[in-house]
């Protein structure tokens, strides 16, 4: 199958499938985010690391989603600048901005 999103998918998500299942394992992935938002980050990880030749029309569909939040979201950072919010909701769905990072962990 080919999908229309699998280019802009690989642009958008710019953290690699181990990165996304070390984020996911990290406490501050909770912060700023809905459980359900979480739940999908190994579904990311597994996406992430599948050719897009072999994605199905439900992988696509998703990289769609996730194509479209990482717009909002990055469009939404340039204009408010960095927060913690941000910074978290967006590594929740693969995307690691260079210039934002998450809040430090508690200790």
């Amino acid at each position: 199958m080919s999908c229309a999103h699998a280019k802009k998918f690989r642009r958008s998500v710019n953290m690699t499938p181990a990165e996304i299942r070390a984020w996911a394992k990290d406490p501050r992935a909770k912060l700023f985010s809905l459980p359900n938002t979480r739940a999908r980050l190994p579904a990311l990880a597994r996406l992430r690391a599948k050719p897009a030749s072999q994605w199905t029309e439900k992988d696509c569909a998703f990289a769609a989603r996730v194509v479209s939040f990482n717009a909002r979201m990055s469009g939404a950072m340039k204009r408010d600048g960095c927060t913690p919010g941000y910074a978290v909701s967006l590594r929740n769905w693969g995307r690691a901005p260079r210039s934002c990072k998450p809040p430090k962990r508690s200790r």
